[in-house]
């Protein structure tokens, strides 16, 4: 697998019949070819994955502003489904962080599904991200299939990528969701609705109350995100 940054109309277009492999989303939810091209002219990136001639997958940053500092935004990462369980996506990320440190990037966000268990393991222990915001229905309604009959609630993964990461000590707040989202939808989209409901509680008191996410435990049936005190504390800007 050769990862590079894309910079061609072509390249761009593959992102796009990719993005409709991946998600499943109709036109109006796709990122647009000129969306790609004005990334690599503003100080984002477009990375992508190829095997032989096939765009395997891509990551894409756009740069943002907080407090006077910069970060990136990693609003899009798309792995076509022949790939999918690959570490394809780790490797695309890893890639994104030596991109952002040649560039003096300390900071990467982006939003994830808080019920994909999946997507919390590889952000919060193989990448070591962190989440202290949490956004109900942050996009609407969309026409992608892994959110159908849910809301579009959405964590905030940051990814301090010049910092140690944190461990868990002994005043530990844990926030419970199902192993396999998907599958549960299938069987009781309605328990599903419930779960989303009861996580999107505990995850808003977690913040209110100032804890961070530092840790993740993935299990076939149920998962658990770890909380620990000090959110307002951890990784600031300065």
């Amino acid at each position: 697998m050769t990862v590079r940054p894309l910079t061609t109309l072509d390249e761009f277009q593959t992102c796009i019949d990719l993005q409709r492999e991946a998600f499943g989303w109709a036109d109006i939810d796709i990122l647009p070819r000129r969306f790609m091209v004005v990334l690599s002219h503003i100080g984002g990136l477009v990375l992508g994955a190829y095997a032989g001639d096939r765009l395997a997958g891509f990551v894409n940053s756009m740069p943002g502003i907080r407090e006077g500092v910069p970060y990136w935004h990693s609003h899009m990462l798309a792995v076509a489904k022949q790939y999918w369980n690959s570490g394809l996506g780790s490797e695309l990320k890893l890639a994104q962080r030596r991109a952002a440190l040649e560039r003096g990037i300390r900071l990467i966000e982006w939003t994830f599904d808080p019920l994909e268990s999946k997507n919390a393991y590889i952000n919060i222990v193989k990448l070591g991200a962190i989440v202290r915001r949490y956004y109900p229905n942050h996009y609407g309604e969309t026409t992608g299939a892994l959110q159908r009959g849910l809301d579009s609630d959405r964590t905030i993964a940051e990814w301090w990528i010049d910092r140690p990461r944190f461990s868990a000590g002994s005043d530990i707040r844990r926030v419970t969701i199902p192993g396999d989202l998907q599958a549960l939808k299938n069987q009781n989209v309605e328990s599903a609705r419930d779960i989303q409901q009861r996580v999107r509680e505990q995850f808003l008191k977690n913040i209110e109350d100032d804890y961070v996410a530092v840790g993740f435990e993935r299990g076939d049936e149920w998962s658990q995100y770890l909380f620990i005190p000090g959110a307002s504390r951890v990784h600031q800007t300065d």
